[in-house]
């Protein structure tokens, strides 16, 4: 009873307001006309109060009284013009007004001009219209302080920046930007290079065209949409206000346009390297990437534009009649439920609604399959309830889908991100917000789902972020590829660590020299008295030690994992439980990605100890249990669409992840390697030797593929070094040694002398 009473008086206040604000505005119409037309003694006084005040605009204000009174009367609304619109008025007026206001008589300046106004009062009410009035009284002291202290020629140009003001604010923003951008074009033209031209790649989604339906005047709540595609979208504010029961709903689309930020201007195409490298690009003898060497990040050029298309509104017509149509389904079911919130993601629409507290939440599960039948959709997703929140969702697949492209994403990096190298892309949620993900917080990834559903696309779009973002000293890669086509076109980066493994012996191997390389820098953390990556290489920047060296992160990249079980599965299991369970603090971490969620390949340790997950679409639920603990994925679209499980949250987010194109995956790549050629670790060069209790690579010095080389290079110099082996081939401390030791063994240089060079004993012929 005490709730109904108190709604009752709610409303009886809403319409008492109302109502007042009626009566208001029919009397600001009223005596504005009266006024205008200055009818009886009433109207000349308002008439010639008015022009006393602004002058000969005096008009003008009437009429903006009478346009905004009609508007509450008729609209209802006390916003007639959106806020820009009002300021740019205002400015525009406040110019015309300081305009008329300067006086004729060039010696008035200061507040002798008001003081000359307010003495004549008494004459303008008298004669009327005999004494001019210029800009009222208002002008007057406006004309007063701004001549005061910048005098008339500082005034003139006060009144030309609101009359700029005015047309900038009234001006559409399109306008404004592509007249700046091309100015900027202009001028930039002559200093950059031509842009890698972009080959135009198939669409992966269906567009479906639909007509456009007339919006019926609705009660109205916002949405979030991911319209349009050429710039990010920030989230708008949502009005959640629940609408009256029976009450139909209008969906609103809130566009947010903020700048794109571009590369840095440091980071310069290919052609701006330095002579030496690109003479050595020109002749094919690309030099091995070291520490230190001339590198650029690849620059924005390499990924494919934006297209600009014309916006549709068919998503969200279509978003408002299945709005409608699942309360009724509901209804017709017994459950009673309203419609709170609409959010248009890129290729799924969520709504939110609030059932009854009296209705069970597994009934709205229970009739998921006529919820697609009614509003014919190919699958609906229900998530009952959002957690943190008193709603249910129902995420249905969108008429037209807007595909996330890397260029949007990659402009728009959160400037906290910026400087964290293991952050990269990974798409958009239904609120149309881009999800950025911290490599070293998951500390480790799991990906799975069915071919075809956007796995290696994903995969891909993982590596090109760190291709984008980060030099090779900052961030090494391990590429493991059983199907040895997937990182074909990363095969000479200079980010990797070890050459791209495709026998699944060799990638056991390899995961075992990463358990050893993880141990050695713990050993290191111990002696310099550090507990991390990040405090060792800040230590290490704060005081230099020559044998100290900053640690680079390294990422382990595994295409298939089921292949690995297959071959060496306890062997893979235990390389994988000790570098998810220990290597986080080491700079190391893992993503394992596989298109065959069972058991017998994502077993329950390699679960338990990679936390964070993704989830493509799977063939059933038992595949989705196995991923995410939970059902959900085998609702998934395909084509990108995914259930992401971060670390420590209770339930999975639904994405649209970013689509890369093979060309523009081929432009980064081909740049990042026509700079330099990968500088591999030794211990990833020969992993035949590394056995059941080794984990380091045996090798023999004399088959090193380098072997030749050297020692031509030290015939030819008469010098033989560790020291310049490494400095020259780029090579560790163990494999330059073991070389020495070899060139010594088969005559080619003598013993060492102490302090004294080693004597080459084959002379340079000629």
């Amino acid at each position: 009873m005490a709730k109904k009473k108190q709604r009752k008086k709610k409303t009886s206040d809403s319409f008492e307001n109302e109502l007042i604000t009626l009566i208001v505005a029919l009397i600001l119409v009223v005596v504005s006309l009266i006024g205008i037309l200055r009818m009886g003694v009433v109207g000349e006084f308002l008439s010639t109060l008015a022009r006393y005040l602004v002058g000969t605009y005096s008009v003008v204000v009437f009429g903006i009284l009478v346009v905004y009174a009609l508007f509450v009367l008729f609209r209802k609304s006390k916003m007639p013009f959106s806020l820009r619109t009002t300021a740019a008025g205002i400015s525009l007026l406040i110019a015309l007004i300081l305009w008329s206001a300067i006086p004729s008589d060039e010696s008035l300046i200061g507040f002798d001009v008001l003081k000359h106004y307010i003495s004549n009062t008494s004459e303008i009410f008298q004669s009327n219209l005999q004494i001019p009035v210029q800009g009222g009284i208002t002008g007057a002291l406006l004309y007063s302080l701004t001549s005061a202290m910048f005098a008339k020629e500082g005034t003139l140009l006060v009144i030309g920046a609101l009359i700029v003001l005015a047309l900038i604010l009234l001006i559409r923003k399109e306008v404004i930007e592509s007249l700046f951008g091309g100015f900027k074009d202009f001028f930039t033209a002559f200093d950059e290079e031509e842009p890698v031209k972009p080959i135009k790649k198939k669409q992966s989604f269906q567009q479906i065209d639909l007509e456009e339906k007339p919006k019926p005047k609705k009660k109205s709540i916002f949405i979030q949409s991911d319209e349009p595609i050429e710039e990010q979208i920030q989230s708008p504010i949502i009005d959640t206000s629940i609408p009256e029961e029976n009450e139909p709903v209008e969906v609103i689309v809130e566009d947010f346009h903020p700048t794109l930020e571009e590369r840095p201007v440091e980071n310069e195409p290919i052609s701006t390297l330095s002579k030496e490298n690109s003479k050595a690009i020109e002749t094919g003898n690309v030099k091995v990437y070291h520490p230190g060497m001339a590198y650029r990040l690849p620059p924005f050029t390499l990924l494919e534009p934006l297209s600009v298309r014309n916006k549709s509104t068919a998503n969200q017509t279509a978003a408002q009649e299945k709005g409608q149509k699942l309360l009724e389904v509901l209804a017709n079911f017994g459950i009673q439920a309203q419609l709170i919130a609409t959010h248009i993601g890129p290729s799924v629409t969520k709504f939110e609604i609030r059932p009854d507290s009296t209705v069970k939440v597994n009934k709205i599960h229970n009739i998921s399959d006529n919820l697609k039948m009614e509003l014919q959709a190919r699958d609906i997703r229900i998530e009952a309830p959002i957690p943190g929140r008193n709603a249910v969702g129902v995420e249905i697949p969108n008429v037209e889908t807007t595909m996330v492209k890397m260029l949007e994403l990659v402009r728009s990096f959160p400037q906290e991100k910026k400087n964290k190298k293991l952050t990269f892309i990974l798409g958009k949620d239904l609120m149309g917000r881009a999800v950025y993900c911290d490599l070293d917080k998951m500390p480790h990834l799991l990906i799975a789902g069915a071919t075809g559903s956007g796995k290696s696309v994903c995969m891909n779009t993982i590596i090109t972020s760190f291709l984008l973002r980060t030099k090779p000293e900052e961030v090494r890669l391990l590429l493991i590829d059983p199907k040895k086509v997937e990182f074909t076109p990363y095969h000479n980066v200079p980010h990797l660590i070890g050459p791209v493994i495709s026998d699944g012996n060799e990638a056991a191997r390899a995961l075992k020299v990463v358990v050893a390389i993880m141990e050695s820098r713990y050993e290191v953390f111990s002696t310099t008295g550090v507990r991390n990556i990040s405090a060792y290489n800040d230590k290490i920047k704060e005081h230099p030690d020559e044998k100290l060296k900053p640690m680079e992160y390294i990422v382990v990249i595994i295409d298939e994992l089921a292949d690995l079980m297959a071959v060496a599965g306890k062997e893979v299991e235990l390389s994988i439980q000790r570098i998810t369970q220990l290597a986080r603090a080491a700079g190391i971490h893992l993503i394992v990605a596989t298109q065959r969620p069972s058991t017998d390949v994502i077993t329950g340790i390699i679960k338990a100890n990679i936390p964070s997950r993704i989830a493509f679409a799977v063939s059933s639920g038992i595949d989705s249990r196995t991923i995410l603990d939970g059902v959900g994925a085998e609702r998934l679209l395909g084509y990108g669409d995914m259930l992401y499980l971060p670390i420590g949250e209770p339930s999975p987010i639904r994405l649209q992840g970013v689509y890369v194109t093979d060309d523009e995956v081929r432009r980064i790549a081909e740049f990042v390697s026509a700079q330099a050629a990968p500088f591999y670790d030794d211990a990833f060069i020969r992993l035949e030797g590394v056995d059941n209790n080794e984990a380091t690579a045996v090798m023999e010095a004399k088959d090193d593929p380098l072997y030749e080389e050297i020692k031509e290079y030290v015939i030819d110099v008469q010098k033989a070094s560790t020291s310049l082996l490494q400095r020259r081939f780029g090579l560790g401390y163990n494999r330059a040694a073991r070389m020495i030791d070899v060139l010594e063994d088969r005559g080619i240089i003598g013993p060492a002398q102490g302090s004294k060079p080693r004597e080459v004993y084959i002379k340079k012929e000629g």
